[in-house]
């Protein structure tokens, strides 16, 4: 097909609502709206480097790109790298400008690696990264759940039985409300439970510090926090599952769900899940969304018994900037 003129500018403000808008039909499992994107920018880490661009064709956005570090995986010398492009103009050349200048702006880091993220399905996509030496290393299963044909009454069985073990589930929404929300221990338990998840071999996972988890988690836009469960035995928070807030009215997002070690085994995880997900159907939420790493059985099967349904898997890509660079 025909290459199509663009002009590669660095993003501006002003092109919040065009980023939202593309990485929304090119991401359609992750969508963010602007003011997500917005503060996520605002409250980066200082030391985590990112940029971004945009295409343009007769004024009018019609990509993006950019390169980006996270607190959780830190390494100086490797980026989280995302192109989006509008589908409508697929195979025009837009992605290689962007990709050529992600690949200039980075030389001055010395980088030893990039990766990225396809869906399975999106072969021209797939395409695009294979080509400059991008090769699989994990994938995701991303699943939702019809919460108008979810019907709660089976599983409750399994909340009565985590209630009946001394366990008490509160949100923290209530936490906040009687001034009871022990920020530091809700920290402790995401830490240990975040480093259990799986995550790709390449990436160096690094110790976020409370106050970039706090400004992540606590203050966030989507936070929603009579959608945030957290079980307790005692003062002791031992779990936690969260329902976000989507650009979708209609849909919540799942976050973390995880158990303390120690705790694990008693069904806490699956009583966390059918309380959220009940009362997400109580308050008129037609659909939850969740992903989970391929080889994190236990999570899979909790929410296969839900009744969430598989959509195509997300793969993680890697490539050495030595192959990747010169593409």
């Amino acid at each position: 097909m025909q290459a199509v003129a663009v002009q590669i500018r660095p993003f501006e403000t002003r092109d919040y609502d065009a980023v939202a808008a593309l990485n929304n039909v090119n991401f359609p499992e992750f969508t963010s709206s602007a003011d997500e994107i917005r503060y996520d920018d605002e409250h980066r880490p200082a030391h985590c480097r990112w940029a971004r661009w945009i295409a343009e064709c007769d004024e009018r956005v019609v990509g993006g790109a950019q390169y980006e570090q996270y607190a959780g995986a830190y390494n100086p010398r490797k980026f989280s790298i995302q192109i989006t492009v509008d589908p409508t103009l697929h195979n025009r050349g837009i992605g290689g400008r962007l990709y050529a200048a992600l690949i200039d702006a980075l030389r001055e880091f010395d980088p030893i690696s990039m990766n990225a993220m396809s869906r399975e399905d999106m072969f021209c996509r797939v395409a695009f990264l294979q080509h400059r030496g991008f090769r699989e290393e994990q994938r995701d299963w991303s699943s939702e759940l019809d919460l108008d044909s979810f019907d709660a009454t089976p599983f409750r069985k399994y909340v009565d039985s985590m209630r009946s073990k001394g366990f008490v589930v509160r949100t923290l929404a209530d936490l906040l409300a009687n001034q009871e929300l022990d920020e530091r221990e809700l920290f402790d338990l995401w830490v240990e439970v975040q480093d259990d998840v799986p995550s790709p071999p390449s990436m160096d996972r690094t110790r976020r510090t409370f106050e970039d988890w706090r400004t992540r988690n606590l203050e966030h836009v989507s936070l929603f926090p009579e959608a945030y469960f957290i079980a307790l035995d005692g003062t002791r928070y031992v779990g936690t599952t969260q329902m976000w807030r989507a650009p979708e009215k209609e849909c919540l997002r799942t976050g973390l769900t995880g158990v303390r070690r120690a705790y694990r085994g008693r069904g806490i995880a699956f009583a966390l899940k059918v309380v959220a997900l009940e009362f997400a159907k109580q308050r008129g939420y037609g659909r939850v969304d969740t992903e989970n790493e391929s080889r994190n059985v236990g999570m899979l099967s909790i929410n296969e018994r839900l009744g969430f349904v598989k959509r195509p898997a997300w793969v993680h890509y890697v490539a050495e900037w030595s192959a990747a660079s010169r593409a």
